[in-house]
């Protein structure tokens, strides 16, 4: 059961992972909320998040910025039908564009992201490296990276919040971004941190 879940958590799928989605929404609302305020956002700015799950952000970021426009790529079709739902009005006018791919192997030849931002599924990816070599490409020069990353269950201590700080940072170093900086945040049920970046 308990691995039956954590494959949920990973890759929502059906009714049961209509429901993770949910759970995942209200558990990270106050992070999601965190994560937004560290991108410099303007009018007209192109946005993508990596894992938008049921589309809380997506939605979020819709209603304050009205003129930009947001993509989503995450591994589950489940949440994108979530995800949807929540969003179907700015799809509908072409304001948000949902994409169900492993963030590992999604890629794009030209630089059209201001800001890209990944929260609480980052140690989910199959191949951190390779999707950090993908983002730098599909960022536009000066644009901004956040990854923000809350341990969860067996994780679940400030040290590992700490230790997944230095671990994005330098794999964030190695991949080309500059201004590298950490912050945390205090927020049950453990600490979480914040990782942002430029190109």
């Amino acid at each position: 059961m308990t691995f039956s879940l954590q494959k949920q958590f990973k890759q929502p799928k059906g009714i049961l992972g209509w429901i993770i989605g949910k759970v995942m929404e209200i558990d990270n609302r106050k992070i999601n909320k965190w994560s937004i305020k560290k991108m410099p956002i303007r009018r007209g700015d192109h946005i993508l998040e990596i894992g938008y799950g049921p589309g809380y952000c997506i939605h979020k970021i819709i209603q304050k910025y009205p003129g930009c426009t947001v993509d989503g790529v995450d591994i589950s079709s489940t949440m994108k039908d979530a995800a949807g739902q929540k969003n179907k009005d700015a799809i509908k006018k072409g304001k948000v564009h949902l994409i169900v791919e492993d963030i590992s192997t999604f890629k794009l030849d030209d630089e059209r992201y201001d800001h890209i931002f990944s929260v609480n599924n980052y140690p989910l990816w199959s191949d951190p490296k390779k999707a950090l070599s993908h983002l730098y490409h599909m960022l536009k020069p000066g644009g901004t990276l956040v990854i923000t990353v809350q341990p969860r269950g067996d994780e679940e201590r400030d040290s590992r919040a700490r230790s997944y700080g230095e671990q994005i940072s330098n794999e964030l170093e190695q991949a080309g971004f500059t201004n590298i900086a950490i912050s945390y945040k205090k927020v049950r049920p453990s600490l979480t941190v914040s990782v942002t970046c430029t190109k």
